[in-house]
């Protein structure tokens, strides 16, 4: 298998110069399923031969909000976009040793957009997911929603939300309270999607990730941990202002998702109970899904982290999508869900992918496909 890896680079929408792409030294972007993605770029600069000024920093490049985009090829497999992102920072490192100054820019993904205005907004007789689907396909963003429906939906007669803060502040509270993810990514044709649902833990795995299985192991390290005293059940009480009645939320069943396991990592005997309180609900089943969403957040007590080895997985690890994993003893093999991947392309052509997984089991299923894209056997 070819270890060859090619990216390109994009600036306001052309491909970057041959100066640039010289004088770039490193490329970092953090795949996130909970926070903003971002793009890094450290830059070797200069001052010009003729004394004139400084390599890149003098020729207005990287401006405010300046647009990136940056794709990856691994050998002989498709171009995978990682991420589509607007200049935040500029950083630059004099030093009066030669060729030891340096530019770094970082970028945000286009949830800085839905972050330059605060506002106050009433948003009358919709469901939480209506309100993700508005302001995601607002023509000031023009992203796809990809949303699912949420339950609870609220009459203008009786209470209405309330939106202070930004866009994406917003939706990340309501998201939260749902049980939710909420991200902006591009899609696997370059279109940025905005997403607001519960995670995809029931899709295709992308690949499997091989642990100390000789020829076939594409991990270079893995640890596993099991927290097992995250909260299991939850409640929480409040008075109707309406009526003054009494409003009760119990949550003492398991997580919604899918074991990603044979066995839950949410304990049946002696769970640890949390009470809730200052939610700014008043209705029972408003506190009821967000009482679920907390042992849902809690559920994922089985967390991974490690280091891939791109030249023999042959391929992008991406996060918000479920991968396997085998070779890590009966507890901890099986199906994650991959939260984190930071992607780091060096000069030299290295390219290393670090990653952090949960899951909500143990064990295996007993439906596990180890035989998928990118797992050598």
């Amino acid at each position: 298998m070819s270890n060859q890896v090619s990216y390109r680079l994009q600036v306001n929408g052309s491909p970057a110069s041959g100066a640039v792409l010289g004088a770039l030294q490193r490329i970092e972007v953090e795949d996130h399923a909970r926070l903003a993605d971002m793009l890094r770029l450290r830059f070797s600069v200069a001052v010009k031969e003729d004394g004139s000024g400084w390599t890149l920093l003098d020729d207005s490049l990287f401006t405010r909000l300046a647009h990136l985009q940056l794709s990856v090829t691994v050998g002989s497999g498709p171009a995978v976009p990682l991420i589509s992102a607007y200049v935040i920072e500029v950083d630059t490192r004099f030093s009066g040793t030669p060729n030891s100054s340096e530019l770094v820019v970082t970028a945000m993904d286009p949830t800085v957009l839905m972050h330059l205005e605060e506002k106050v907004r009433a948003w009358p007789n919709m469901k939480d997911s209506d309100v993700a689907s508005a302001i995601f396909s607002d023509a000031k963003y023009q992203f796809t929603p990809v949303v699912k429906s949420t339950q609870w939906s609220r009459h203008e007669n009786d209470h209405t939300l309330m939106q202070r803060g930004t866009d994406i502040q917003f939706l990340q509270h309501l998201a939260e309270r749902n049980g939710c993810e909420c991200y902006v990514e591009l899609n696997d044709a370059g279109d940025v999607e905005g997403h607001f649902h519960p995670p995809h833990t029931d899709a295709k795995p992308q690949g499997v990730l091989t642990i100390n299985m000789g020829s076939a192991t594409n991990v270079n390290r893995f640890h596993a941990r099991f927290d097992m005293l995250g909260p299991a059940t939850a409640k929480a009480a409040t008075l109707d202002p309406d009526d003054a009645s009494s409003q009760q939320a119990d949550t003492e069943q398991a997580s919604q998702a899918d074991d990603m396991g044979a066995t839950s990592a949410t304990p049946s005997e002696r769970p640890r109970l949390v009470l809730l309180s200052g939610l700014a609900m008043a209705q029972s089943g408003e506190m009821q899904r967000y009482t679920q969403s907390v042992t849902d957040q809690t559920s994922w007590a089985i967390t991974a982290e490690g280091e891939l080895n791109t030249a023999a997985y042959g391929s992008v690890l991406k996060a918000k999508q479920p991968v396997m994993v085998r070779g890590a003893g009966r507890q901890f093999s099986g199906r994650y869900y991959v939260e984190r991947v930071l992607h780091t392309l060096d000069r030299d052509g290295a390219y290393t992918q670090r990653f952090t997984l949960k899951r909500n089991a143990t064990g295996l299923a007993g439906q596990e496909n180890f035989r998928e894209d990118h797992a050598l056997i």
